[in-house]
């Protein structure tokens, strides 16, 4: 019974010992291998683990990491600004047709798009009554031209202010729209226009302002405006629907800069510019005035000087202060 004790003890004992033996072994091997400096000097653990002293919260971007940024150089150029409206293609003669007598419209001669000329007859007028018999009455064309529009119907009860018809020259056609009140100051004589249509799509047709309305309708809060082509084009023709673009006064020597600059927060309306503070390119907070904007470029009254880079793209993230790196296209 001793012997087996004894025995037991002496495996017992080899088996600790051989335990040891390699924890010591691996404990050496650990702090010694190369890759165990590498992942010190990664801020990694054992096993790769995030930790020592450039682990989490430690080596995430730098507060004073540069932005980077896109800008643009103020400069004064002209600025032509516009309003666009639709309207429709008219003749630029149009008579409305009346009949001398009221009676009943017993023949309408003619229809939309059909010539006519001067002392012919459109249409057919019976004045008679019950219990009285009066000649036929024939309603007459004041002008040759084209019939543009037919009022009335065959049958109908027709008086002496009745429009029959319209007759209109459509050799020379006009563009007729009606300009918010918002916009009328802006409109005058001789303003230069562009016209395009649907039915023509990539052409664009050269117009002036002919005639402004002295009043503004009182129902529609709106302002008649008249345009002539200047070189007629027979694809155009009455009643087709026109996109207008009507060129108001240039705005000369303007200070503009890229719209996309312009900040509004907190009551306040700025823009930030590229500066160098102490050979370090930093953003700078600068308030400014703007004035009118045209096709993404913006007028800026006060607060900006022709040269100032103004930086347009970035700028969200930016304050004053922060350092910057210029990546516009180009930059040195």
């Amino acid at each position: 019974m001793k012997r087996k004790h004894i025995g037991a003890a002496i495996v017992v004992a080899i088996v600790a010992f051989g335990f040891a033996f390699y924890a010591a072994k691996a404990a050496q091997g650990v702090a010694g291998s190369p890759s165990s400096a590498s992942a010190r000097a990664a801020g990694q653990g054992p096993g790769g683990l995030p930790g020592g002293p450039s682990g989490p919260g430690m080596n995430g971007s730098s507060a004073n990491e540069a932005k980077s940024v896109k800008v643009s150089v103020a400069a004064t150029t002209t600025l032509k600004p516009y309003i666009d409206e639709g309207g429709d293609v008219e003749a630029a003669v149009n008579v409305d047709v009346y009949p001398d007598i009221g009676g009943k419209l017993t023949e309408l001669k003619v229809a939309v798009g059909d010539p006519v000329s001067k002392g012919e007859t459109i249409a057919l007028v019976d004045p008679s009554k019950p219990g009285s018999s009066y000649a036929i009455n024939a309603v007459i064309a004041p002008i040759s031209g084209t019939v543009t529009a037919v009022s009335a119907e065959q049958g109908q009860t027709v008086s002496t202010v009745t429009s029959i018809a319209t007759v209109g020259i459509i050799d020379r056609l006009q563009v007729v729209l009606n300009l918010p009140e918002r916009d009328v100051a802006k409109a005058q004589k001789g303003m230069s226009a562009t016209v395009e249509f649907e039915a023509l799509p990539g052409e664009k047709f050269r117009a002036v302002v002919s005639k402004v309305s002295p009043v503004v309708d009182a129902t529609s809060r709106t302002k008649e405006i008249k345009l002539e082509f200047t070189n007629p084009d027979a694809r155009i023709n009455a009643g087709m629907y026109a996109k207008v673009r009507l060129y108001t006064t240039p705005l000369v020597g303007r200070i503009v800069i890229p719209e996309s600059a312009i900040i509004s927060r907190e009551d306040q309306t700025f823009v930030f510019v590229a500066s160098e503070d102490n050979g370090t390119a930093t953003a700078k907070k600068r308030i400014v005035k703007t004035g009118i904007s045209v096709d993404g470029m913006i007028e800026v009254t006060q607060g900006i000087e022709v040269g100032d880079k103004v930086i347009c793209d970035g700028q969200d993230l930016l304050s004053d202060g922060t350092k910057i790196n210029d990546v516009t296209e180009g930059a040195q």
